[in-house]
């Protein structure tokens, strides 16, 4: 004989609670995923960012090795400048390294007016500046990644070309 007590199965409300405990572990299976994922953007922007910071940095590090001189002008301003890097007795600079306002990014290239001299990243960069002496070049540099975060690096090189680098070397 069968009582009410022997009968399987669910009862609606049983259900009801098995689903609404579902939902609640699944929301935050979920929420955890999109916050792990937003992370995860975060700080492959930031990386990118930094690896074109160096990218710059060593570009201008390597260029001012092999320079007899360099010559840093306001492009647009003292926060943003280009520097005209000179090889030997040569009058014309043999290569540029400057700030594009038209998009914020650094280029580089043998004239500062050629168009197809593209950008040396795809961060802004917030500050480009430049200061140079009779046998070394250093370089402040602030881009912004994508998410927002400012990376900062700096570099310094000596060029071994001048004049006055020979004389130090001499002594």
């Amino acid at each position: 004989m069968r009582g009410l007590r022997a009968e399987r199965g669910l009862t609606l409300t049983e259900v009801a609670v098995v689903m609404i405990l579902g939902t609640i572990v699944m929301g935050g299976l979920v929420g955890f995923y999109l916050s792990s994922q937003g992370l995860w953007l975060d700080a492959s922007t930031q990386a990118i960012a930094q690896r074109e910071a160096d990218l710059v940095a060593s570009a201008v590090r390597d260029s001012v090795r092999k320079s007899s001189r360099a010559i840093v002008t306001a492009s647009p301003d003292s926060l943003r400048q280009q520097v005209a890097l000179y090889r030997g007795g040569e009058a014309a600079p043999y290569w540029y390294f400057f700030w594009n306002p038209s998009d914020s990014l650094v280029y580089a290239g043998p004239d500062v007016t050629d168009a197809a001299a593209g950008p040396m990243g795809v961060s802004p960069v917030e500050r480009f500046q430049l200061q140079a002496s009779s046998y070394a070049v250093r370089l402040d540099l602030r881009m912004r990644s994508a998410s927002g975060d400012r990376i900062e690096t700096s570099a310094f090189a000596i060029m071994r070309n001048s004049a006055e680098y020979a004389r130090l070397a001499n002594r």
